[in-house]
């Protein structure tokens, strides 16, 4: 029977399908992690084509960030059971790791949003169809610390995040429909976050679907009363009645500027056409 040639690579021809220095076959070599199949008495080192599989298993694997010295401890005592046991928990961390990415990329692309509509014409109140939302409330604002409750505030921060359900969206405030029905623009009734729908969390409310009325306002939170007075105007002009909360968030924050008289707020309250008697 003819026997089969096996092909031999060089240190530099190897690296190259590698996709690696040849310093790093020298390093591994030197540490007794991956050594050439062949070394000639002039010193030259040469790599079979079957050794071409080990490598990607170990570059893999330090990839992922296995210390060299694990690899090598595992490369020494492999066999089918413990190999399959390894890529069994590298899976596991690998899958961690991709919905940790999602995570972030959820986060950041909530962010850009956010961003995005701050940056529109911000002049003008207006009236707009608006989708549920789903949100987390905070404890009750103590009115003797509005708008400024930190406490509360601290409170409800560390809840979204012990309960991973902060998904990028600043924290906002609400005013009950009492509080602005009695002209209370200064005092917010409760903190809230948008969350994401699909989150498990029993105390997840929806801020509901309708008719709003909507307006931006340039500026730190201490002008947010003005806004609130020209919406409430707005409303008794033309012939609305408040009907649910207002919804203020801050669309861009220390996050993108860093004059915060260059903040853009946003304050939607819930309404409907009164009855014509």
């Amino acid at each position: 029977m003819k026997e089969i040639a096996t092909k031999y690579f060089s240190t530099g021809e190897f690296a190259k399908l590698c996709k690696v220095h040849k310093k790093t076959l020298f390093h591994y070599d030197d540490i007794d992690l991956f050594k050439p199949e062949k070394v000639m008495e002039n010193g030259y080192r040469y790599y079979s084509e079957y050794q071409l599989e080990s490598f990607n298993v170990i570059y893999t694997l330090k990839g992922l960030g296995m210390p060299l010295k694990e690899i090598k401890d595992f490369m020494n005592r492999r066999n089918p059971q413990n190999t399959v046991e390894l890529f069994e928990y590298e899976t596991l961390e690998i899958e961690k790791e991709i919905t940790k990415l999602r995570k972030m990329q959820e986060i950041i692309s909530n962010k850009i949003k956010v961003i995005k509509e701050g940056q529109v014409n911000y002049n003008n109140i207006f009236i707009e169809e608006q989708k549920d939302d789903y949100i987390i409330l905070s404890n009750s604002i103590d009115i003797l610390k509005s708008p400024y409750d930190i406490d509360t505030y601290l409170s409800h921060l560390d809840y979204c995040y012990n309960n991973n359900l902060y998904i990028g969206y600043p924290i906002g405030s609400i005013k009950t429909k009492d509080v602005l029905e009695n002209g209370n623009i200064f005092e917010y009734s409760y903190y809230y976050t948008k969350v994401n729908k699909n989150s498990k969390n029993k105390n997840i409310v929806i801020k509901p679907k309708g008719t709003y009325v909507v307006g931006y306002l340039k500026g730190y939170y201490d002008k947010a009363p003005s806004l609130y007075s020209k919406l409430l105007e707005f409303i008794k002009s033309n012939n609305l009645i408040i009907i649910g909360c207002s919804y203020e968030d801050v669309l861009i924050d220390e996050v993108a500027v860093k004059n915060m008289d260059e903040f853009i707020l946003k304050v939607s309250i819930e309404v409907k056409k009164a009855s014509i008697i």
